[in-house]
């Protein structure tokens, strides 16, 4: 990123906030919560069981569990450990039952389907006709294929983690002192990278319009940074709201609810600031051959 750029970032902060307000952002991340509620369990069985097939089935269904668990606390893990479980015993049998699979694909690229209309109006980007049964079918697919590199990000994810444990446990010896620092660094840097990855394919091939690969970059990057921060902001904010004396034993699926909707919030943010960062370094976001701008 050029020196002018960076020089200009406040204001284009101040524009990407401008263009999210124009766009309705609590209806757009509303949506996203809500779709993701019945999402997140279709998508965690179909991650499971497509992992399972190389990796212990067990062993990807804890680790998942354990990362949500880590990011929207453990009351809330367990709800979703509930949860799972009963789409697991619907999939029991996905690979006979095409019924059963073709309806956990539904639900869980039913969100992607929320995502990509929400970017799609951010960017100024609308279809050029009613689209047909194939390009239906064609955006599922996309989405599907979407989870699945999620999928790999997360193997990605264990294996950069096991790797860090082994360098830890070398290092430790010798720097003893500085090793509680080097870890939490190394997982905020993990972290951003990993995040960076998703929202980068996202951002490149999930809407109907397609910035360059400078621009997804850049705007993945920057929307992975805010992510992560706002991730440890939401989650303690929301530890401490003593929610479950507002809603009891709905308290659980309530954090869940606000903790996606806050950052949907941020995610849309960044895509807000995608779509002004194109225009502002002269690369703009260039349309499907079935779409059209609309701005």
């Amino acid at each position: 990123m050029k020196l002018k750029t960076l020089l200009n970032i406040p204001r284009l902060l101040k524009d990407s906030m401008r263009l999210l307000q124009k766009n309705d952002p609590l209806r757009l991340a509303g949506a996203t919560a809500f779709f993701t509620t019945f999402a997140l369990p279709a998508i965690l069985v179909i991650l499971i069981q497509v992992l399972g097939l190389v990796f212990k089935r067990e062993q990807i269904s804890d680790n998942l569990l354990e990362k949500i668990s880590s990011i929207v606390g453990k009351q809330t893990g367990q709800q979703v450990t509930e949860t799972l479980s009963g789409f697991t015993q619907l999939a029991d049998n996905w690979f006979i039952t095409i019924g059963g699979f073709l309806f956990l694909i539904f639900v869980a690229t039913t969100l992607f389907v929320v995502i990509k209309g929400s970017l799609n109006q951010l960017w100024g980007v609308r279809l050029l006709s009613h689209p047909k049964l194939g390009f239906r079918l064609r955006i599922r697919i996309r989405s599907l294929l979407v989870i699945l590199v999620a999928g790999l990000l997360f193997i990605i994810g264990l294996m950069v983690d096991s790797l860090q444990l082994f360098l830890g446990n070398s290092l430790r010896e010798y720097l003893p002192q500085l090793m509680p620092v080097l870890l939490l660094v190394s997982n905020i840097f993990i972290s951003v990278v990993i995040v960076s990855g998703w929202f980068i394919i996202l951002f490149r091939f999930l809407p109907d319009g397609h910035p360059t690969w400078k621009v997804a970059i850049i705007g993945g990057l920057f929307t992975s940074i805010f992510f992560n921060l706002g991730k440890w902001i939401i989650r303690f904010l929301l530890s401490n709201g003593n929610l479950d004396s507002l809603y009891g034993a709905s308290a659980s699926v309530v954090l869940l609810l606000l903790f996606v909707f806050y950052s949907a919030l941020i995610f849309y943010f960044g895509a807000a600031f995608t779509k002004v960062l194109s225009n502002y370094i002269g690369e703009p976001i260039r349309t499907s051959s079935h779409a059209e701008k609309s701005d």
